[in-house]
């Protein structure tokens, strides 16, 4: 005779038996897909000794959401922040776990959680070109321009609040939203390598799910905000917003109330007020009667970061008496690729993905062109002369792999395949908008 079990008795299921339930959520996307993804991110990671496989990093991370094993601790940075000399906050878990939040963040940030059309960051398979260009169409000259910005978004995001957001956010995923929920409450860093408690460290910049979450945290203030005026567009902690000029103080005031009731602050050192007519800027670029370049703030950005890597490449230079062709080629490398990028599927933050598809004027690669050959000439002797100049003509440069961003430019907009791409991605957007 078999054995019998009572109703009231309760049968525990292994955690390894439920797994498969617990991880529901990842079988939304090509689990193929998914480990293409991981395959790339261990490649790149190859220099720390990262020894996992694809598969291995969704085994971790079916443990990590089934509760079977916990993510090492974060070790607090601190980073240039880009383009300045002031430094900024990030948080670093473990190689492996980097790798299994990576994961979870790529399955989940492909899932439906209600982020709306005016949240622009970090969105897979979204396009920020048809929302950019959505903002000019609907900018009207009489309107004025607010710019906001965020103090220490990702850091300052109180986690009970966070939570609370992810409760209703990832109501569908029970298992994503206990194990989020204990990363974000424990409080155990490492800096300078002892453990401390860090009581006030957000959604944590530089973990892999920071970006989502800090989307998610604002998402029914994006719902608010585009009540109230016209034009609304949020980019993570930067925000715009368009109305008339005798509104400009009363949604200057609300947008900064319904901000802080969320615990955040905004720098007022970055706030712009731009009057009707005026040229604002946003997303790097800049915009005034039709008229779209790159922002002043950009072309200021990419100076610095030539200038400094320069000189840098200067001193490498001559402490190593290496050669000035070396010293050329290696800053040609080093900003090809922030321009153009590998030519693989994730290269959107290069210039040529970001700027190209948006800029109708060329004033701004332009000046940044004639930046950049100016410091490679300095890497010949270390001043800016005739000399260099005719130590490195510009002949030499385009033979060491030099290629103009106006020149890119202007080949990309003769490009037929590109001109096709283009036309689709316009319809795609009307599509879009329509459905929206």
């Amino acid at each position: 005779m078999g054995a019998v079990i009572f109703l009231s008795e309760q049968v525990t299921v292994p955690a390894w038996q439920r797994r498969g339930e617990y991880m529901k959520f990842l079988l939304q996307i090509d689990s193929q897909e998914l480990a293409a993804y991981l395959d790339e991110q261990i490649a790149q990671q190859a220099d720390i000794g990262i020894i996992m496989n694809s598969s291995e990093v969704i085994q971790r991370a079916e443990k990590f959401l089934c509760g079977e094993i916990r993510l090492g601790i974060p070790e607090r940075c601190q980073i240039n922040k880009m383009g300045t000399d002031k430094k900024r906050t990030i948080y670093i878990f473990p190689p492996e776990d980097q790798l299994v939040l990576k994961a979870i963040n790529y399955c989940l940030s492909r899932c439906s959680l209600g982020l709306l059309p005016c949240c622009l960051a970090f969105r897979p398979g979204y396009c920020v070109h048809g929302a950019f260009r959505s903002i000019v169409r609907k900018y009207k000259e009489e309107y004025s321009c607010i710019r906001l910005d965020i103090t220490n978004y990702f850091n300052s995001i109180p986690t009970e609040n966070m939570i609370g957001v992810l409760n209703k956010r990832l109501a569908q995923y029970p298992e994503v939203l206990t194990a989020l929920s204990g990363i974000l409450l424990d409080p155990c860093v490492i800096v300078n390598g002892e453990i401390q408690n860090d009581f006030n460290k957000g959604v944590m910049a530089g973990m892999p799910l920071a970006p989502l979450l800090a989307n998610l945290y604002l998402s029914d203030f994006d719902g608010e905000a585009r009540k109230w005026v016209p034009v609304y567009g949020r980019y993570s902690d930067d925000l715009i917003l368009f109305c008339l000029p005798e509104n400009v103080s009363e949604i200057y005031e609300k947008t900064r109330r319904s901000l802080a009731d969320r615990g955040l602050i905004l720098n007022e050192g970055k706030t712009r007020i731009v009057p009707p007519g005026g040229r604002w800027e946003f997303l790097g670029l800049s915009c005034h009667k039709g008229v779209v370049d790159l922002s002043a703030a950009t072309i200021q950005k990419m100076k610095g970061k030539i200038s400094r890597s320069s000189r840098k490449l200067y001193r490498w230079k001559i402490s190593k008496d290496a050669s000035t062709e070396r010293a050329v080629r290696a800053l040609i490398r080093k900003f090809q690729y922030k321009f153009y990028g590998s030519g693989k599927e994730d290269d959107e933050l290069t210039w040529s993905r970001w700027y190209f598809p948006l800029i109708n004027r060329t004033e701004g690669i332009k000046t940044i062109d004639q930046y950049f050959q100016l410091w490679a000439r300095y890497l010949a002797d270390g001043r800016h002369s005739k000399k260099s100049f005719q130590q490195v003509p510009y002949d030499l440069l385009q033979k060491y792999g030099y290629v103009p961003l106006v020149s890119a430019f202007h080949k990309r907009e003769r490009d037929p395949a590109k001109k096709r791409f283009i036309r689709e991605q316009k319809e795609k957007e009307s599509e879009e908008k329509v459905c929206s």
